[in-house]
C-alpha cells in the first residue's frame, strides 16, 4: 500500500511561523501515524499537511489511505495506525460494543452522504418513501448506512419486508452495483462524490435530507496510543484546529490542498471540498455523537441493551488542550467561536 509522506517546505515553514506569539513551536512531540479514506472527509488533514500545521505543532506525520471503513479500523486496534480521521461515527461505536479499545478525541466532518442512482430513476427518490419494493445497496458500517435505516425506520419500513437492502463493504462497490444494475438505488460517501459524478448518476438525496447535521467522520485512537502518545495527540489537533481556521477565513486553500495531497485534478479537488452539505469542524460533539449511539440501539443496528456507556468512548481533554494552547500561541477571536461551541456541544 502506497504511503502518504507530507514534507514541509523550509519556505513555506518561514511564512507560516509569524503565526505563533509564543509557545513551543517546532518542539517534537513523536510522529502520528493517520489513517484516512481519499474524500471530502480528509480534506482538513490534508490541509495541515499542505499548511505546514504539523511540523509547526511539532509532529511528525506519516498517512496511510485506505478504501474502506472497517479495514482502516483494523488497523487501528490492532497497532498500525495511530489515528483514523475518516473512518465515520457509527463503526467506531460498532467496534467499540464488541470490545475494541477505541477512543474518540476530536471531530473533523459532518454529513452529508450523497443517494445515488441512473438519471432516469431519480425523480423516484424525493423522500424515504421511494425507497419502497427497491433494491438498495448500502455500504456496511459507514456513518450513511446508519443515517438510512434510522429513516426507514422512522418511515415504517422494514428491510426484507418492504424492500431489499443488500450490504457491501465499500461504497465503490455499491457504485458499481448501482451502474451495473445489480441495484436500483445506492448509499454512499463523499469518497465516491467524484465517480459518482464522472459515471453520469443522479443524486436526488443526501443523507442530512434524512438526518440533518447527523455526525460523520471523527478523529478515533486506540486507548494504547492516548496512553503512549498523548502529548503528540494533541499536537495533532492544534494542527488540525488551525487548517480548520484557514478553510473558515480561505476555503480555496482546501481546494490546493486536495489537488497537492490527495492527487486530485482541480475540478475533481473543488467537487470533493465543497460537496453539497459537508461541515468541516474539528470539535468533538459530545451530544452528537450519543445521539448517534442512542439511534443505532433503537434500530437495533447496535444491541439495545449493551452496557457500553458512549460517554466513556470519547474524550474530549485532548480537544480542549488542543484549543487552550492554540489560544495562548496564536491568539484570535476565532478560537473564542470555537469555545463557546464546545461548550454548547459538549457541556
Amino acid at each position: 500500500m502506497k504511503k502518504y509522506l507530507f514534507v514541509l517546505p523550509l519556505l513555506v515553514f518561514i511564512g507560516i511561523s509569524g503565526l505563533w506569539a509564543t509557545g513551543d513551536g517546532q518542539k517534537k512531540t513523536g510522529k502520528v501515524v493517520i489513517g484516512f479514506q481519499p474524500g471530502a472527509s480528509s480534506t482538513l488533514p490534508m490541509l495541515a499537511a499542505e499548511e505546514g500545521y504539523f511540523a509547526l505543532a511539532g509532529v511528525d506525520t506519516e498517512f496511510i489511505p485506505f478504501s474502506s471503513t472497517s479495514d482502516g479500523l483494523a488497523a487501528l486496534e490492532v497497532g498500525k495506525l495511530d489515528v483514523g480521521v475518516s473512518f465515520g461515527t457509527s463503526a467506531p461505536l460498532t467496534l467499540v460494543t464488541n470490545g475494541a479499545p477505541l477512543v474518540i478525541i476530536a471531530g473533523n466532518a459532518t454529513g452529508s452522504h450523497p443517494i445515488f442512482t441512473k438519471p432516469e430513476n431519480a425523480a423516484l427518490y424525493k423522500d424515504v418513501s421511494g425507497f419502497k419494493g427497491k433494491i438498495v445497496g448500502t455500504p456496511r458500517l459507514f456513518t450513511p448506512d446508519v443515517v438510512f435505516r434510522g429513516a426507514l425506520y422512522d418511515a415504517g419500513l422494514e428491510p426484507g419486508r418492504d424492500l431489499e437492502v443488500i450490504e457491501f463493504k465499500r461504497p465503490v462497490d455499491v457504485l458499481e452495483a448501482v451502474k451495473s444494475g445489480k441495484v436500483d438505488v445506492g448509499v454512499g460517501s463523499t469518497a465516491i462524490t467524484v465517480q459518482i459524478r464522472d459515471a453520469g448518476l443522479a443524486v436526488p438525496l443526501y443523507t442530512t435530507d434524512l438526518f440533518p447535521h447527523h455526525p460523520c467522520c471523527r478523529v478515533v485512537t486506540t486507548e494504547t496510543a492516548l496512553k503512549n502518545k498523548r502529548p503528540a495527540l494533541v499536537a495533532f489537533i492544534k494542527a488540525l484546529l488551525l487548517a480548520e481556521k484557514k478553510f473558515n477565513e480561505d476555503p480555496e486553500a482546501g481546494v490546493q490542498a486536495n489537488v497537492h495531497q490527495q492527487n486530485f485534478t482541480e475540478q475533481n479537488a473543488r467537487d470533493i471540498t465543497f460537496a453539497p452539505h459537508v461541515e468541516l469542524a474539528i470539535d468533538p460533539n459530545t451530544k452528537a455523537i450519543v445521539g448517534m449511539f442512542e439511534r443505532m440501539k433503537a434500530i437495533n443496528y447496535l444491541d439495545p441493551e449493551t452496557k457500553v456507556d458512549p460517554y466513556a468512548v470519547i474524550d474530549t481533554s485532548l480537544y480542549q488542550e488542543a484549543l487552550e494552547r492554540v489560544k495562548k500561541e496564536a491568539p484570535s477571536p476565532y478560537w473564542d467561536t470555537l469555545s463557546a461551541r464546545f461548550v454548547d456541544q459538549n457541556t
